[in-house]
Formats: structure tokens, C-alpha cells, sequence
């Protein structure tokens, strides 16, 4: 039996267990879910098949009380397979009124399922059913980061602890091309269960929709963000580098495609950052493209650990993904949110962490540190200058550095790998 790796998001997930009836976890498939609450539930219902079982969906809707017989906390897993398991949860929480934790559901799509599954939610499950999102694993969750670094520390000033690292640039294609899948770890080649992932999108998911999807140009969309990563593109940007040829997709297929991408949990997009309420800013400035995990455009593009040191320009925004996928995991962590920064002067960060509190730090991501860590710093410094509200602390986070330091000038350069909540 493969050891459980401990996640971040189990605090959080043990205190929402003591607060509402039932907790529903959603994300990527393969990114834990299931295993993670496995750890909590005393009693389990699988809707995929196993070995030697019967039809858990037949069985199901012969005599739906199979669902839910067990010892509480019970996991429903997969519960989208029969949406009205959801509607039925939560009656069930209402008739044991004050009790907590309950079920535990897990979730990898919201798609419209075809006519065998098109009985629609009726409740929202608000007050009874928490849900919670579920990322890839980060670097300090696979042992990758030591943690030396906490990201809530910087927000207090605190002096960075001596963390010597030698991260190779083999290194940092590695945690990119095998993301943050918990499957995915010591294998040989990481590039391959990224890529049947991907494959696996194009085939078996868009057939469960209930409308025809153009299986051409839902790829050249997924290339075209793919290609896109890391930066801030447009729908009608993206319609125009998925037409190809001159041509241009439908705007209006464009958004369609992308709901399907959200519904499968693929997309992580960073908001644009505004440190004034009452600033315009924010709905001027478009999002930030990204994949849910690093690994997805870089198998989608076609990258592996051997060809992708051939284009340092492109292996750069995978490494500003990785590092903003981590960076989103830590900042959830601590009640936090991420987001990017520009203004219209074209100045920009490439992250921001913002609390709940109100405070903030502003983070620029460079692959390489010599020669590149003094212009982050200086652009750093010049966006600090003109916020009226100032940061709490600014940092550029590197794949190469040897060591967490703090410059004279005050920015932090943090290792990647040195990196943690």
C-alpha cells in the first residue's frame, strides 16, 4: 500500500469537518482527492466499477440507500457520476440536524453527463456542504522543497534560515514535466501520465457531454493555451491563435470550450491585482493564463525532460507556472490569494500575495539568478514605490539560486526548493 503523503489542504479540510454537515473536495482527477479522504471516512461508496463488483451506478439507482449505508464519516466518491447524490446529502444532513461531518464527496468534473445522468442539482447544499478545491501537489508536499522559507514569514520580516541548495536546471525541467501528480512521483519517465491525461480529455471526457464538441479545435485551443501559458491573453487572442492560418475561432466556441476545461478542474487562472478597493484596475487587467498543474501544457506542447532545455525562452513560463502553482497552494494555505500585477504603465509582478488581513507582498519568478535577481529587484522596487498602500515585503523566487538571502535593498531571494507555507 503506497505511504500517504501529507497535504496541505488537510487542516483546513479537519476544520470544515467540524463545522458542516458534509465536505465536497474538487480538483483535477488523480490529483489525491479520493486518497486524501480515505484518511478521514470510516465507511466508503466508489462509483467506479472495481473487479469482480457489480455496476456501483446500476446498484445505485436500483436502491440509492447503498450510497449511503456505512459509518459516518462516509465518502462518496465521485458522487457527479449521479448528480442527485448531491440533493440526497444534503436532505440527509438536514435530517441529522447538528451532527458534522458526515460525508465526504469528491468531485473531478461537473460536466453535463448524457441522458443516463441529467436529473439537475435543486440545492446549492449552502450551509450543509463546504466545497473545497484540491490542487496538484506542491514542491515542499512531494519532499522536493525543504520549506527552509515560509511564505507567512516574509509577511512578518523574518530573517531567512541558512537552506544551501543545489538544484540543477535537470532539476527544475523534472518538477515541471512530472507535476505535482502523487502518481506521477519516482517515476522513470514523468512525461507519460501527464500525456495520457491529456489524451484521456480529448476522448473519454468530451463524450460525456451532451452537445458535440469539434474535437479539432478544442486541441488547437488547448495548444494555443498551452502555448499561452504564464501570460495574459485574451478570448480573442486565443481564438485567433487556435484558428491558425489567418483564421480565427468562434469567440463564442472559445468561451464554450473553456467552461469545459473549468468543469474538468484543468485551468488555475491568476486574477489581476488591485491594492485599492476602489480601484478600476482590476477589471481592466485580464487574467494570467495557466494550466492547474505545470505538467499539462508542457504535455499538451509536446516538451519532455530531453527536448525542453532546447527552448529556455518557454521553459521559463513553465518555471514562473511551476512557481506560481506552488505559490497559489501556499497563500490557500494561509488564508490567502494569489494574483499578478499590471499597471498601465507596463509595469508588472508576476505574483502577489494578498491575506485576508489586507497585507500583501509582490514576488517576481526568474528561472536563472545571475544578472536576472538585480533587475527583479529593481522592478520590484519601482512598482513598491508608486502603490500608495506599500507591500509587506517583496522577494524574487529562483530556480538556480544557491541559498535564501536578503539583499541589502531588503528583497528576499528565495530557492524555489527552499520554499513553503
Amino acid at each position: 500500500m503506497v505511504a500517504y503523503l501529507t497535504r496541505l489542504i488537510d487542516r483546513k479540510l479537519d476544520v470544515w469537518l467540524n463545522t458542516f454537515g458534509a465536505v465536497s473536495i474538487e480538483g483535477p482527477k488523480w490529483s489525491g482527492k479520493t486518497m486524501t479522504c480515505e484518511q478521514r471516512a470510516k465507511s466508503a461508496f466508489y462509483f467506479t466499477r472495481r473487479p469482480g463488483e457489480a455496476d456501483p451506478y446500476e446498484l445505485a439507482m436500483l436502491d440509492s440507500s447503498y450510497v449511503f449505508e456505512g459509518e459516518k464519516p462516509r465518502l462518496i466518491d465521485e458522487w457527479q457520476v449521479m448528480p442527485e447524490i448531491w440533493d440526497m446529502v444534503r436532505a440527509d444532513v438536514d435530517m441529522h440536524r447538528g451532527e458534522k461531518g458526515l460525508y465526504l464527496l469528491t468531485g473531478s468534473s461537473v460536466l453535463p453527463q448524457k441522458s443516463r445522468n441529467k436529473n439537475q442539482i435543486r440545492h446549492s447544499g449552502a450551509g450543509r456542504i463546504a466545497s473545497l478545491k484540491m490542487s496538484t501537489m506542491s514542491l515542499y508536499e512531494t519532499g522536493d522543497s525543504s520549506g527552509a522559507v515560509s511564505l507567512l514569514s516574509l509577511f512578518d520580516g523574518e530573517t531567512v534560515k541558512d537552506d544551501i541548495r543545489r538544484t540543477s536546471l535537470k532539476d527544475i525541467v523534472r518538477f515541471i514535466v512530472r507535476g505535482g501528480w502523487p502518481g506521477n512521483l519516482g517515476m522513470e519517465d514523468a512525461s507519460i501520465i501527464p500525456a495520457d491525461y491529456i489524451e484521456r480529455v480529448y476522448t473519454a471526457e468530451l463524450d460525456k457531454l451532451d452537445f458535440r464538441v469539434d474535437q479539432t479545435k478544442f486541441r488547437h485551443l488547448m495548444l494555443s493555451l498551452a502555448r499561452n501559458e504564464s501570460t495574459v491573453c485574451s478570448i480573442s487572442t486565443l481564438a485567433k491563435d487556435a484558428g491558425g492560418n489567418g483564421r480565427s475561432l468562434d469567440e463564442a466556441t472559445v468561451s464554450t470550450y473553456l467552461d469545459i476545461i473549468d468543469s474538468l478542474y484543468l485551468r488555475a487562472d491568476q486574477e489581476a491585482f488591485s491594492p485599492d478597493f476602489r480601484s478600476r484596475t482590476r477589471l481592466k487587467i485580464g487574467v494570467k493564463r495557466h494550466f492547474a498543474d505545470p505538467s499539462l501544457p508542457a504535455a499538451i506542447i509536446g516538451a519532455n525532460e530531453k527536448n525542453l532545455m532546447d527552448d529556455l525562452q518557454y521553459l521559463g513560463f513553465l518555471f514562473e507556472s511551476l512557481a506560481e502553482h506552488d505559490l497559489r497552494i501556499y497563500a490557500e494555505a494561509a488564508g490567502g490569494r494569489l494574483f499578478h500585477y499590471q499597471d498601465y504603465d507596463n509595469d508588472e509582478v508576476d505574483a502577489v500575495v494578498a491575506l485576508d488581513d489586507g497585507r500583501y507582498g509582490l514576488i517576481e519568478i526568474k528561472l536563472g539568478y545571475e544578472g536576472v535577481a538585480e533587475k527583479a529587484a529593481s522592478s520590484l522596487l519601482k512598482v513598491a514605490a508608486k502603490l500608495e498602500r506599500k507591500p509587506s515585503f517583496l522577494a524574487v523566487v529562483s530556480g538556480m539560486a544557491a541559498a535564501p538571502a536578503r539583499r541589502s535593498d531588503g528583497v528576499y531571494v528565495i530557492p524555489i526548493v527552499s520554499l513553503g507555507p
